[in-house]
């Protein structure tokens, strides 16, 4: 299965690919958030791409950037892009994944930008989960 995982923020979006066959997220990019036209980019890249489901991280404990603000931000592009696109869409808990993304770009000298590999993380702690 070819899953999509994203990292959504107000202002730009970190996205992962991972498949579910051998269990490996990989992180792509980072696209500005444009708002209803970064939902429709979204629709046209699950359909190019072939896309089977996509992971949406939420940000589900509390600290420095999360917050019932951010975590209902989030759920209504949920809603959109759910609206969008024939596949599931779902919910993955980020807690940490941003400091465990700058950790992975100090520590480990990742070149991905933090935001995809926040994406590659959430997308990962799904598949694992999932198994």
């Amino acid at each position: 299965m070819r899953i999509l995982g994203i990292d959504y923020g107000d202002k730009k979006i970190g996205l992962a690919f991972g498949d579910s066959d051998v269990h490996v997220a990989v992180p792509l990019d980072v696209v500005p958030n444009l708002g209803d036209a970064t939902v429709q980019i979204f629709a046209r890249r699950v359909k190019s791409d072939d896309v089977d489901l996509i992971v949406v991280g939420v940000p589900l404990s509390t600290g420095d950037h999360h917050n019932a603000k951010q975590l209902e931000k989030t759920r209504v592009f949920i809603k959109k892009l759910e609206g969008a696109v024939s596949i599931p869409v779902v919910e993955e808990d980020e807690s940490y994944t941003t400091a465990e993304s700058i950790r992975l770009q100090r520590e480990e000298g990742s070149q991905a930008e933090e935001d995809a590999l926040a994406a590659m993380l959430i997308l990962q702690a799904y598949m694992d989960r999932h198994g």
